[in-house]
């Protein structure tokens, strides 16, 4: 009975697994559409980006908002899959997720720009996830 318990608990990950990619999806790609725009907006600036800003700024944006998108919903997913077992070591648990997502961002230099924002994003997740529910209480 307690091992039929075990295995009903491991695949209740799969089920959740769904909603923490969405809840990423949606984020992080709000996320990117801000840094796109703001992005887009230190370009047109410039008198040369006048010409051209329409069409950087939504190819910025939608290639932020895709980035941002993919590497939240990573981490979500990550986080959502380790939970399980690592549930009594939240620093290691987001630690592990942080390091898996964080990773393609820290090997293409074109991507490091963004792991401050990303960086953001997993804060606010942390806070919300650990201390913001414990001062409510």
């Amino acid at each position: 009975s307690t091992e039929r318990l075990t295995m009903t608990k491991k695949w209740e990950v799969f089920e959740e697994l769904p909603r923490y990619a969405a809840f990423g999806v949606i984020c992080g790609s709000m996320t990117g559409l801000t840094i796109g725009a703001v992005d887009s907006f230190r370009q047109v600036r410039s008198p040369e980006g006048f010409q051209r800003a329409s069409a950087v700024a939504f190819s910025e944006m939608a290639r932020s908002a895709i980035l941002m998108a993919s590497f939240f919903a990573g981490y979500q997913s990550v986080k959502c899959v380790l939970q399980q077992p690592l549930r009594d070591d939240p620093q290691v648990l987001v630690g592990t997720a942080t390091t898996v997502a964080l990773a393609p961002f820290a090997v293409m230099p074109s991507l490091r720009r963004l792991i401050p924002y990303a960086a953001t994003l997993i804060a606010v997740d942390v806070y919300h996830s650990y201390w913001g529910s414990n001062r409510r209480r």
